[in-house]
């Protein structure tokens, strides 16, 4: 592998592709600590454990922690290319012939993914910006309004486009798949945490006697992941060869060729739904929970 990487870095092409998208992604990075105005990030560790502040903290590729102007991420955009391609699926018939019109078409259903991309940006995060307000003991936003709420769904709306867009410049300018590269960014920056947390909780305090026990269970967490990773990109590189028989066959020609189908052609798209499924009851009875503990806390005030 690291051979493969020096070669990469000898080819002008290829090396310029890489640190243009090392570029983009160390710009988003640093968007990511830029908390918007008018909100107190620091709110938001009541709701940390929840399930749906990790999923879209995955999402916006960190940036939900500091609840900075790329808070929402691609989340929405990744939506609204849902809903496109639902309605393609004979629902929409303007939507089923553009498809169906190669390089013009796909460009027309770009231009509506990203209108709807910018609908559903402002309310997803007018909504999320209510709801952890609320989770978090109206602490959140610091002086709650309309007004408020509209000028930090703008902010947050502008951020998600902003965040499309350097997506797009890395699939076009660099290594592409440029909405995964965003997601895999973040989801980088958080190993340190992570790492930090598994010396704190594990060896920090731990004798001389014990010590073999945190190191027996990070070596067995090392090997797990590896495995897992090694699955899963055997899973999603795996394809199911159909052979193609032809009734005439030309001098010349190949003696067997076959059709490539995908194994897993829906990719992680299933596992983010699940993990929504998942995190929504924990969600809901924590915002339960919150309402019952503010009620009580005021009812003993009075």
């Amino acid at each position: 592998m690291l051979s493969t990487l020096a070669g990469a870095f000898k080819v002008k092409d290829i090396r310029n592709k890489i640190l243009f998208t090392l570029f983009v992604l160390v710009i988003f990075r640093l968007g990511s600590f830029i908390t918007v105005p008018g909100v107190n990030a620091k709110a938001l560790t009541s709701v940390a454990s929840s399930g749906l502040v990790s999923i879209l903290n995955t999402f916006s590729g960190g940036g939900l922690t500091n609840y900075s102007i790329f808070a929402m991420g691609v989340s929405p955009y990744i939506t609204a290319q849902i809903i496109i391609q639902l309605l393609q699926m004979d629902i929409v018939p303007k939507y089923v012939e553009w498809g169906k019109q190669g390089e013009v078409g796909r460009r027309k259903l770009n231009q509506h993914t990203r209108y709807l991309t910018v609908v559903l940006a402002f309310f997803q995060s007018v909504g999320i910006t209510a709801g952890f307000n609320q989770l978090s003991s109206l602490n959140l936003v610091n002086h709650p309004s309309v007004k408020t709420f509209i000028i930090i769904g703008i902010i947050l709306t502008g951020g998600t486009m902003l965040t499309t867009w350097m997506g797009d410049m890395i699939t076009d300018r660099g290594i592409g798949n440029g909405i995964s590269m965003i997601i895999f960014a973040g989801i980088i920056a958080r190993i340190p945490t992570g790492l930090q947390s598994l010396w704190q909780q594990y060896f920090v305090g731990v004798s001389g006697s014990d010590l073999w026990q945190p190191i027996l269970f990070t070596i067995a967490l090392v090997i797990i992941v590896l495995v897992i990773i090694t699955f899963v990109t055997w899973v999603q590189q795996a394809e199911r060869r159909i052979p193609i028989q032809y009734t005439r066959r030309v001098a010349g020609s190949p003696d067997s060729s076959y059709l490539p189908l995908k194994v897993n052609v829906a990719g992680v798209i299933p596992v983010i739904f699940a993990s929504s499924f998942i995190a929504t009851p924990q969600t809901i009875l924590m915002a339960f929970t919150n309402n019952y503990s503010t009620t009580t806390l005021v009812s003993n005030i009075e």
